[in-house]
This record gives C-alpha cells, structure tokens and sequence, in this order.
C-alpha cells in the first residue's frame, strides 16, 4: 500500500514537473497550435510549425521505443482500435479549430496565459471544461453518438502505421521500427533540415 503510494506520488510530482517545464518552454518560445499554422499560412514562416513537428517525432519516437521496450502497450488506449470514426474526427478538429481561433489559441495557450495573469484565458478555460463535458456526457455528447460516431470505417486491424506495415506482410518488430523511423525520423530530419531550428 505504502509503494503504491509512494508510486502515485511520484508521478504526480513528474506530472507536475513536466508541466512547468512545458509552460515555461511555451511561454519563452511562444509555442502555440494557432500560432503555428497562422504563422506558415499568413507569413510563410514555419518556425513554429517546426516546433510542432518537432513534437511530434519526439513523441513518436518516444513511444516506438517505450513499445520496443515492452514499457507501453498502445492498444490499451482509446487511439489505436479497428474502428475509426472519421466523420467525428473531421467535425471534432474542424470545432477545435474553430474554438481555438475564437479563443485566440489553443488550450495548452489558454493555460499558459492563466499562468500569466490572462482574466480573458480563465473565462475561455472555464467554457472549455463546460464544452468538453457536455460533449462527453451532456447535450452535445448524445448528438455525437447519435450522429457522428456511427459513421466509421471498420478496419481488420488496428488504425497505426506499424498495423497496417503487418497487415501487409512485416513481422510486428520491424513494422514498429519502420514505423518509427519513416514517421519520427522523416518529421525529424525535415525540422532539422532548417538552419534555423538548429539554433539554440
């Protein structure tokens, strides 16, 4: 009993230190989703799409080893099942996107700027959590399961690259590693390709 709360204890304090550490990198840089997609369309410059690519293939990365190592198991997750209900996901981002704009950033954004004393950020978060349960359990949430969520594919397998790698013919080890390695390494070496994202 003691060591599992000792375990729970020092996850919470890893949780916590991940945090800072996120919202102050964020702060610094401005790392932020609007910000990154409004910066390459309306100015061309990708910096900060970088950054989110950057993300991305740490995170792909990551996970592929954290797999390879027996450490994780990504089919106990919500993310990785046979059926993939697209038409949810394409009204799902296209909200998102929505919301984000008219709160002048992302959630992760609206976080930071709490952080900072933002009275506007509060509000905007305060509706976020209300949105997000009531699209959990509440009104719009009968709404998705009604209208959305039955329009999926099924597919044989999983829906993750090393899944579909398999399914065509590769051992489930180096269908991981391609995997891994074309999506992770491919983002990697294009946001390293810029002299820039190589800066300090």
């Amino acid at each position: 009993m003691d060591h599992a709360l000792v375990s729970a204890s020092t996850i919470v304090w890893l949780g916590f230190a991940i945090g800072a550490v996120f919202g102050a990198s964020s702060q610094r840089t401005s790392f932020c989703t609007m910000g990154a997609v409004s910066d390459a369309v309306n100015i061309g410059d990708w910096t900060r799409m970088r950054m989110w690519a950057l993300a991305i293939a740490v995170a792909i990365l990551g996970t592929g080893a954290l797999q390879a190592l027996g450490l994780f198991d990504p089919a106990r997750t919500i993310y990785t099942g046979a059926r993939l209900p697209w038409l949810s996901h394409l009204v799902g981002g296209l909200a998102f996107g929505v919301g984000m704009t008219l709160a002048s950033g992302c959630a992760g954004k609206t976080l930071i700027r709490i952080g900072g004393g933002n009275l506007k950020s509060v509000v905007v978060f305060v509706f976020v959590a209300i949105g997000a349960s009531m699209t959990l359990r509440g009104l719009t949430g009968v709404w998705r399961v009604e209208f959305l969520d039955p329009v999926a594919l099924q597919l044989p397998h999983a829906q993750t690259l090393p899944a579909f790698l398999a399914a065509a013919g590769m051992d489930a080890g180096s269908a991981l590693l391609a995997a891994s390695a074309l999506a992770g390494g491919g983002l990697l070496a294009w946001v390293l390709a810029s002299r820039d994202a190589r800066r300090p």
